[in-house]
């Protein structure tokens, strides 16, 4: 079994004091697939209402990879494209008995759960629930008629392709695609280059990814490297999008795939016909993952830093499952095949 507690806090979940959880939120912190924060608040109902949240998280821990939550921590506040946990505490102001506790949420979850373990830490009437499940082999689980997973650090319903591969016991890693700027400026010619990195990661610890493909796409540029002949194969769309295939046959978990490119574009153009603003699309998968999409919108309009322009980034979503993209859309089955048919 993984030690969860281990790996956040450097102790084990039985070994926990008040004053680690503390310290812990001093730093803003983030959820991840593998921790989660439920704040204990009475905007959110009585004690029971609370608990259903921490219910549900601990269901999409079972069908996930597992993790460690943490019931009265900090209530998370928005900032900008993600939600952070610091400061004071939002500690629960009941205490239950911790078998008593374990028996309700695990007759609350179907089949019946294994492997999931609490300690009650007190402080002066105030108590925090720390919870660590492991990934269960009898998933999938359900919540109020709902299977629940952990899909880009939150708790969600688990989409129909993930309740398949549970039930079949078919796992696949988690891949996740990023765009970092490395630096701008001004050829002999006139026009303005962009140098960005692309950087896949496999955030599954046991399980590689083959055949990894992804694609990056510009509307508003297009890509220095289609005028090598050599590489002109991986250029597609008249020079505005780069195809990644054939390159990365196994991408390992703390060995990610970078790759670096340079856009080139007429800064006139730019301004004249799309007010500064520059939209960069990434899309990628592979033999056993699904489709995401990371999506990045900059803005020139402003001062740059030449060496480090990450300040061009105005807008950032990253690692979106494509069928929540879809969704998210709107678009159906058939909008689809109208589209794409036009009939």
């Amino acid at each position: 079994m993984i030690n969860y507690s281990h790996q956040y806090f450097g102790k084990d979940l039985n070994n926990l004091e008040y004053q680690d959880i503390v310290d812990f939120f001093i730093e803003e912190k983030e959820e991840s697939d593998k921790i989660e924060f439920k704040a204990f608040h009475n905007s959110f109902g009585n004690f029971n209402k609370n608990l259903e949240g921490v219910i549900r998280g601990i269901c999409a821990f079972l069908n996930s990879n597992g993790g460690i939550l943490i019931w009265g921590a900090p209530l998370g506040q928005k900032d900008n494209d993600k939600i952070i946990f610091q400061g004071n505490l939002s500690p629960v102001t009941m205490l239950k008995d911790k078998d008593t506790l374990i028996s309700k949420i695990s007759d609350s979850i179907t089949p019946l759960p294994i492997n999931i373990n609490l300690e009650v830490i007190e402080e002066q009437g105030s108590f925090l629930y720390i919870f660590e499940v492991q990934k269960s082999n009898y998933s999938p689980h359900q919540y109020k008629n709902t299977y629940w997973a952990r899909l880009d650090g939150q708790t969600k319903p688990a989409p129909h392709y993930l309740i398949e591969a549970l039930f079949k016991k078919i796992s696949y890693p988690n891949i996740e695609g990023y765009i970092n700027l490395d630096k701008y400026g001004v050829l002999q010619n006139g026009l303005r280059f962009l140098d960005l990195t692309i950087m896949m990661f496999n955030f599954s610890e046991l399980e590689n990814e083959y055949d990894l493909t992804y694609r990056l796409m510009c509307s508003q540029a297009v890509f220095a490297g289609s005028q090598d002949p050599n590489l002109s194969k991986y250029y597609t769309m008249d020079r505005h999008m780069y195809v990644h295939k054939d390159l990365t046959q196994i991408l390992h978990f703390g060995a990610p795939d970078r790759n670096s490119q340079r856009l080139i574009f007429d800064f006139d153009d730019l301004e004249d016909n799309h007010n500064l603003k520059m939209d960069l699309v990434l899309s990628f998968g592979g033999k056993k993952s699904p489709l995401k999409y990371s999506t990045y919108k900059l803005d020139l309009s402003g001062t740059i830093t030449v060496n480090n322009p990450v300040g061009l980034f105005e807008e950032i979503q990253e690692n979106i499952l494509s069928v929540d993209k879809q969704k998210a859309l709107g678009t159906t089955k058939e909008s689809l095949l109208d589209t794409i048919l036009k009939r």
